[in-house]
């Protein structure tokens, strides 16, 4: 039961709603005041009633203490806050560097130790993939009637990215290429990491297409890279990894907007590792409040190229063209931030 004042006369008795408690403490753990929060919740209960759960909630142990969390949390966002507006005054914040055939050593010290994005040539120009793979190729090694796992039915749900393993559909592989060569932009079907494992025997055949990257990465057994296989108009939304990934470029072009991990605070996370964000919205922030909203950087990488995505990194992926791509994630320098991110839940 919660008491609400009126002046002078007795208090009401009012039954408790637990969805308002929850509002007005998650806004009183951010800092707003009692009476800016009964402005915010008006139209849902009158302000005696939003006040009265105020002074009970700021009066309880159990909220005390989760305020020092919240503290702790103000504090860390700080400290990233810091590190935005530092990387701002560069003139090349919003730029990825274009290195070619960078030695592992350079590459380590300027950009996977210090967690920047770079785009790469000349890695791979000897993976036979990159003159070989197209539809009617893939289609002639694969086989047209061998099944394959793809997500299928993205364009009928807007949720598609989170909802993807309610999406996974096994597919005779003709299907695929027929969507490779279409010249109709779908985000309908597209093979991803996420079906690699039930993949890996169906693309057998092609696996000796690619290989390791020198210097780069390991190829262990088991985690020798993750296809990324679709026609032009597959998108990924904003979202973070929980490891470092080395993302190659076969055939066609990719769009890549990301967004640093010290971003956080910004990035709307819903899901743990999504956002809210999309990329029309965030482009439209970018331009009428500036600093206030995410910074925002953009590459295009061509056959090829190797995009190196930082740990934490924000990325929304679009395919310009019919799209072939290899995902590693084996490098050759410790990966394994994914292990006490999960044991954290």
């Amino acid at each position: 039961m919660v008491h609400a004042a009126r002046g002078k006369a007795k208090p009401r008795v009012v039954e408790f709603d637990p969805v308002l408690a929850t509002l007005v403490a998650e806004r009183l753990a951010q800092g707003l005041h009692p009476s800016l929060i009964a402005l915010q919740l008006g139209q849902r209960a009158d302000p005696d009633l939003v006040a009265a759960y105020a002074r009970e909630i700021e009066s309880h142990p159990y909220f005390r203490g989760a305020l020092v969390v919240a503290d702790a949390l103000k504090k860390r966002d700080w400290i990233l806050d810091c590190q935005a507006r530092s990387w701002r005054q560069s003139p090349d914040a919003t730029t990825i560097d274009r290195c070619e055939g960078l030695s592992p050593d350079v590459f380590l010290r300027d950009y996977y130790a210090n967690q920047r994005p770079v785009v790469i040539g000349g890695l791979v120009d000897h993976w036979p993939a990159l003159s070989l793979w197209s539809a009617d190729y893939l289609e002639a090694k694969v086989g047209r009637d061998t099944l394959v796992e793809a997500q299928k039915g993205r364009e009928s749900r807007k949720d598609f990215e989170t909802a993807k393993l309610d999406l996974r559909r096994t597919v005779p592989f003709g299907e695929i290429a027929a969507a490779l060569r279409s010249p109709v932009p779908s985000n309908d079907l597209y093979v991803t990491a996420n079906n690699g494992a039930n993949n890996r025997a169906a693309f057998d055949p092609i696996w000796p297409d690619f290989g390791p990257v020198a210097g780069y990465t390991t190829g262990a057994q088991g985690n020798d890279g993750y296809l990324w296989i679709g026609p032009a108009g597959t998108v990924t939304p904003f979202h973070h990894d929980l490891t470092n990934n080395l993302l190659i470029q076969v055939k066609g072009r990719k769009r890549v907007h990301m967004v640093p991990n010290w971003e956080e605070a910004r990035m709307k996370q819903t899901g743990r590792i999504f956002s809210d964000w999309t990329l029309d919205e965030l482009q439209k922030a970018r331009a009428s409040s500036g600093d206030r909203a995410p910074i925002l950087i953009e590459a295009e990488i061509g056959p090829g190229d190797a995009l190196f995505i930082p740990v934490g990194w924000w990325h929304h992926v679009v395919s310009l063209d019919e799209s072939y791509s290899v995902l590693f994630t084996d490098f050759v320098w410790p990966n394994d931030f994914a292990t006490p991110f999960m044991q954290g839940r």
